[in-house]
């Protein structure tokens, strides 16, 4: 089982830059880079490049009874 990354991924084209933020499940950073890349991809294909920019590993908060 993977742990939970946001990456932040910058998408850019002649009018601008944008920033979008994605949560997945992965193995390691660079795979949850890799997946969050496509899903921007798919998401905004009026971009033309993408660039993950930032990517940190969430840390789970459990509820204490």
């Amino acid at each position: 089982m993977g742990s939970k990354f946001r990456v932040l991924v910058e998408c850019r084209n002649e009018g601008g830059t944008d920033l979008h933020c994605w949560i997945v499940e992965a193995k390691n950073p660079g795979e949850a880079e890799h997946i969050a890349v496509s899903r921007a991809r798919a998401f905004y294909p009026k971009f033309d490049e993408f660039e993950p920019v930032r990517t940190e590993e969430m840390q789970c908060l459990r509820k204490s009874s």
